[in-house]
């Protein structure tokens, strides 16, 4: 017996095409807003694509999923919606299937690699990769199978949930949280692009891709549109609140009497203020790093943008940006963003615990073994369990960039560049050395996606669905004669 039951993980896939379904239809009403022609295919391609989910969602009882299952629907689900969403980019945007895979993955990835000239693409395809990073952010596979969160624990236990222990979703009420203050975010970075001059279909789609830490933009230059600082408190606004805890952020408004303390909780959070230091920290390393007029202030934008995981850059990674300016942006894009958040990366909150833990344990040799040791002191069972998962998703981080930077190396690539770019792939930024363009190598491409994909799913989910092949193939093999 196979540990993933495919007939009924095909049920929550079927939701994941309803949703991407949905995405072509609100795309096609876009297209005809803009007055461009090819509305037609979106719809048809649209509604095949949503009848298809609804086919697949209908035609399997409601039923208990296992943690290896919930995986291999994350998995699955990212790996579908890319190649769905890279039909369009074939047909319209000028691109090679492999370079119309790789937008689409970028996009639903949130990471913001690009292989499109925004220049000359059709505003409908700019609106599309934004709305798929929007997508992306929101966490519609969490959505769809209940993925984040699991049973009130993290997903990094699903590495002990191979077997038949059933998993209960019971997160309702955190998913209406996450969506009322996805959409409220939302709105509020629409209106505040308008407010410093950006036209409403801009300040749309850069609010999709900066809610959404996704880094994608609707103009050549990126956050350059506008000019000198004006970029600055917009982008910066957008980014900070996406790399943020969206379930905490609702509990304070809820508990704040005023706008100042819903503010200041909302500082408080021990994820948010470490946030703030490492691009305070960060920016002025990388400022240093910089020459000419405005380094300063590009330094710090270049900070918070691979803190935050979103992309946005005033003037693109620099060329006379020091090696040890780019080794800062490498630990900020690997650190990340929020627990919570739509940012990718490590997560601040695993760092914080880690810690944590280790100042438990040193303290804790302190103490003769045989003396029991005061309660804050103590180091729980639970608490050891999640430093565990945690050393999973940090070990995995570690040796799939290695590993992925030493492949670009071999390709003739340099060494840092090489690691900053395989960073910014896994952590799900999108700033780049140079390294990512259309002329990279078809097998690189692959690995770029290979690693985006991964690095969305934190690496855990991708490889215990891998994992469930060999078990399954090892259970067959104990079952022959």
């Amino acid at each position: 017996m196979s540990v993933i039951r495919y007939r009924v993980i095909s049920k929550y896939i079927g939701g994941v095409l309803v949703v991407l379904g949905g995405s072509l239809l609100l795309n096609a009403a876009v297209i005809i807003l803009l007055g461009e022609g090819h509305f037609v295919f979106h719809t048809v391609f649209g509604l095949v694509v949503a009848g298809a989910g609804l086919f697949l969602s209908r035609r399997v009882p409601e039923k208990d999923v296992t943690g290896a299952e919930v995986a291999s629907i994350a998995s699955l689900s990212f790996l579908i919606a890319s190649l769905v969403g890279a039909v369009p980019f074939f047909f319209f945007g000028d691109l090679s299937l492999m370079d119309a895979w790789f937008e689409a993955m970028s996009g639903f990835t949130t990471t913001g690699f690009s292989m499109i000239d925004v220049g000359t693409a059709p505003r409908s395809l700019l609106f599309s990769r934004a709305l798929q990073q929007w997508l992306g952010g929101l966490g519609f596979v969490a959505i769809t199978v209940s993925l984040f969160i699991i049973s009130g624990r993290p997903a990094v236990t699903l590495l002990k949930e191979t077997g038949k222990e059933k998993v209960a979703p019971r997160i309702a009420k955190h998913l209406h949280v996450i969506i009322i203050t996805y959409l409220l975010f939302t709105a509020f970075g629409i209106l505040l692009f308008s407010i410093f001059g950006i036209k409403p279909f801009d300040a749309v789609c850069y609010t999709l891709a900066g809610i959404s830490t996704g880094g994608f933009a609707s103009r050549t230059g990126s956050a350059g549109i506008l000019p000198g600082a004006r970029a600055f408190v917009p982008f910066l606004v957008i980014m900070v609140l996406g790399a943020t805890n969206f379930v905490s952020h609702y509990r304070v408004w809820k508990a704040s009497k005023t706008w100042k303390d819903a503010l200041l909780g909302m500082i408080k959070n021990p994820q948010t203020r470490l946030l703030l230091v490492m691009i305070a920290a960060a920016g002025v390393l990388a400022g240093a790093g910089l020459t000419g007029k405005g380094r300063w202030l590009n330094g710090l934008f270049l900070a918070a943008s691979a803190q935050t995981t979103t992309g946005f850059y005033l003037h693109n990674v620099p060329a006379d940006l020091s090696e040890a300016a780019m080794m800062v942006l490498v630990v900020s894009m690997l650190v990340g963003g929020s627990m919570g958040s739509t940012a990718g990366g490590i997560k601040l909150h695993r760092i914080i615990q880690l810690y944590k833990g280790l100042v438990g344990f040193l303290t804790s040799r302190l103490y003769p073994r045989e003396r029991v040791l005061p309660p804050h002191l103590r180091v729980s069972e639970e608490a050891k369990e999640e430093l565990v998962g945690i050393s999973y998703v940090i070990t995995l981080y570690l040796v799939c960039i290695f590993v992925a930077g030493l492949i670009l190396v071999w390709h003739g690539y340099g060494p840092l560049e090489s690691i900053f770019e395989v960073t910014s792939a896994a952590s799900t930024v999108g700033l780049s050395s140079g390294i990512v363009s259309p002329e990279l190598p078809v097998q690189l491409k692959v690995l770029f996606i290979l690693m985006m994909w991964a690095g969305r799913l934190e690496f855990l989910p991708l490889f215990v669905w891998g994992y469930s092949f060999g078990a399954a193939a090892n259970s067959r093999m104990l079952r022959k004669p």
